[in-house]
């Protein structure tokens, strides 16, 4: 199973934070951080993995029947032409 990117890097983080600075000071500086990703993360507009392939899963068989229209429109457009 992947592991959350999101989690890897707090955790990286954190591990630098609690390297460089006292460890009150780095807790702190770690929840802040942590805050503000998350706060981040929720304004932008994300889906889940699973229904990103569903849609484009559902595109590409739309587009494929869009072809197929297109195809079936431009032999009917000949065969009337073709018909003056």
């Amino acid at each position: 199973m992947q592991k959350d990117p999101v989690s890897a890097l707090l955790k990286s983080i954190k591990s630098v934070l609690d390297q460089a600075l006292p460890k009150d000071l780095a807790q702190s500086m770690s929840e802040e951080i942590e805050s503000r990703l998350q706060a981040a993360l929720k304004s932008l507009s994300l889906v889940p993995k699973q229904e990103f392939e569903a849609q484009a899963t559902l595109l590409a068989t739309l587009e494929a029947q869009i072809a197929s229209l297109e195809k079936r429109l431009a032999q009917l457009e000949d065969a009337s032409s073709a018909d003056r």
